[in-house]
């Protein structure tokens, strides 16, 4: 028995001598260390989040406290001869005001003026903007290059008011391009092509329906979930944000129109007969029946000033980096509701903030550089990502981005709870290898998702600037859900276990990549 009991305990010896420096990392990433930090960030005290905001701000100093105390060298702007963990940099916020103006002249000489709030609305640019220009119809102003496809091919765009239809096409080989595309990547793309193709103003009509949905006099709307009052609550994207501060916007105002003027703009049976003409190989052109608008587009502007904030972790090769981001802004607060953003994405920034603790758990210095990041105002363009590579002198040498954007919940697109996308680029299959590995060894209770896209074709968060810059990256996602930028993102449902493994997975595949 003596033998025995002697034999187990030199063997339980042994095994605690065999930790590398890579379990003792692991070992620090505990359910309730994320739990606490995803509460915190999610709670009320913060305001949502909201870039610009005093809520942002009081993040951002809790991220840099957590960085100062787990011992991370500071990454962001020198300040007075010192490094800070913070990088700061201006953006222009600005939204529609309360006047506004739209008028359209026929072909016969008549002028319509319309109502704000009532016939349209209005997406501003960031500057105010007044003139007068012929119309074009441009489709749904809309290119897809595999398809060899663009609504730009005939004519001269540029200086003219667009009559452009909201959305994607549904059907066809066109249609069938955009099917799987997220809403949000739609009206990037057609945002994008607008400033190429020189817009001076657009005039959007939805085809299937009546933009706006509401007028200004129709009482209790249902705005939001969980909000219904005879007043429409402001919304998140009223506002957006604009940066270099130092280049001159080519963004144009966006009029949205509803069915009385699509009736002056064109016949909506021409609309239907060129949507139905996207399926065949001749599209159909329809005849406006108006000739030029008349506009003014008011916009309020403010400067301000926000902060990603970066902290690193240095290694013996220090010109091979890799990167792990996550976005800690959310969508503030308005009318006594908060959004608080606790899925997204007080876990992704939870998740950063536990692979940093056991990074430096480790003992050990990486060999290769790992650089942590805490990005603003993703929710509004991804601007804080975007200005880091602008800026950062060494983008070359990042070898790797892993992003963390909404790992707390279980996606509309996933059938089971332990289920995680992981979203990364078709020419680095090895992160995928790696991370399965990984799964294996350390009996991890998740299952991958494949999410494998080619280079360009990134959706959805800071990962799409690092596949601009041609970085690789990985992306872990839990993917969409009811409570998806709405106020009821509570950290109370969060699947804090979920979000705890996701974690652990991705500490021991940045530690594997950053000591290749």
């Amino acid at each position: 028995m003596k033998k025995s009991l002697i034999t187990v305990f030199l063997l339980s010896t042994l095994n605690v001598f065999a930790q590398t420096p890579k379990d003792e990392g692991l070992k620090e990433i505990e359910e309730s260390t994320i739990n606490s930090t995803l509460t915190y960030l999610a709670s009320d005290w913060m305001e949502g989040r909201e870039a610009g905001r005093p809520g942002a701000y009081r993040a951002a100093e809790y991220i840099a406290s957590m960085y100062e105390f787990m011992g991370l060298e500071p990454a962001g702007d020198t300040v007075n001869g010192k490094p800070t963990y913070f990088q700061s940099f201006d953006v222009l916020e600005y939204k529609a005001a309360d006047k506004q103006h739209l008028s359209i002249a026929t072909e016969n000489g008549q002028e319509f003026t319309f109502a704000y709030h009532t016939d349209f609305e209005v997406k501003a640019a960031p500057s105010s903007v007044k003139g007068k220009g012929r119309l074009v119809f441009v489709g749904y102003g809309i290119e897809v290059d595999s398809l060899n496809y663009s609504d730009f091919y005939k004519k001269n765009y540029e200086g003219k008011v667009w009559v452009r239809l909201k959305g994607a096409p549904k059907n066809g080989k066109v249609g069938n391009a955009f099917k799987d595309e997220p809403a949000k990547q739609v009206h990037k793309l057609k945002e994008k092509l607008a400033e190429k193709y020189g817009a001076l103003a657009i005039i959007e009509i939805d085809p299937f329906g009546d933009l706006p949905k509401t007028s200004s006099n129709y009482p209790f709307r249902d705005n939001r979930k969980y909000y219904e009052g005879d007043q429409p609550l402001s919304s998140f994207y009223d506002t957006r944000l604009y940066s270099p501060v130092s280049e001159a916007s080519k963004i144009a105002p966006v009029f949205m129109g509803g069915e009385y003027i699509t009736a002056v703009l064109l016949n909506i049976s021409s609309v239907n007969q060129y949507i139905k003409s996207l399926e065949n190989k001749k599209i159909y052109s329809p005849q406006l029946k108006a000739v030029s608008a008349e506009f003014k587009s008011n916009a309020v502007v403010e400067r301000k000033r926000v902060r990603n904030v970066l902290a690193q972790v240095t290694g013996s090769m220090p010109d091979s980096i890799v990167m792990i981001g996550a976005h800690y802004d959310h969508l503030g607060k308005r009318e006594g509701y908060v959004w608080n953003g606790a899925d997204d994405n007080a876990s992704g920034v939870a998740a950063v903030l536990g692979i940093a603790k056991a990074v430096k758990a480790t003992g050990v210095q990486p060999k290769k550089t790992i650089l942590f990041a805490s990005w603003t105002a993703e929710e509004k363009g991804l601007h804080g990502s975007l200005n880091f590579l602008r800026n950062y002198v060494k983008t070359q040498d990042i070898n790797m981005y892993l992003n963390f954007d909404m790992i707390g919940r279980r996606g509309d697109w996933h059938s089971k709870d332990n289920q995680v996308s992981f979203i990364y680029n078709a020419e680095n299959p090895e992160t995928w290898e790696i991370s399965q590995s990984n799964i294996e060894k350390y009996s991890l209770n998740l299952e991958m998702f494949d999410g494998k896209t080619k280079r360009g074709e990134a959706g959805g968060s800071d990962n799409v600037n690092f596949d601009n810059f041609g970085i690789p990256y990985f992306w872990f996602h839990t993917g969409g859900h009811e409570d998806y930028h709405q106020v009821s993102d509570h950290s109370e449902k969060i699947m804090m276990d979920k979000a705890t493994e996701i974690t652990k997975l991705s500490y021991l595949s940045i530690w594997d990549i950053a000591n290749e």
